[in-house]
């Protein structure tokens, strides 16, 4: 199963997976797997483009680990 954007009037507002809705929140953990995947499975993970702000969180999070 791959993440989707939910977008309203254009802005990403969560990532969903199934039935599931993630919170574009550092804090939270399922937003931290979505990263994770992100780190490594890349664009692959995704149904369509990631978010530009999510793959620098990506990113930021690869590099301090």
């Amino acid at each position: 199963m791959k993440y989707t954007l939910n977008e309203y009037d254009g802005k990403v507002e969560s990532i969903q997976l199934g039935a599931m809705s993630i919170p574009l929140a550092l804090g939270n953990s399922d937003y931290q797997a979505v990263l994770n995947a992100i780190i490594v499975k890349g664009a692959d993970c995704f149904d369509g483009d990631i978010p530009a702000d999510v793959q620098a969180a990506a990113n930021a999070k690869a590099a301090a680990d």
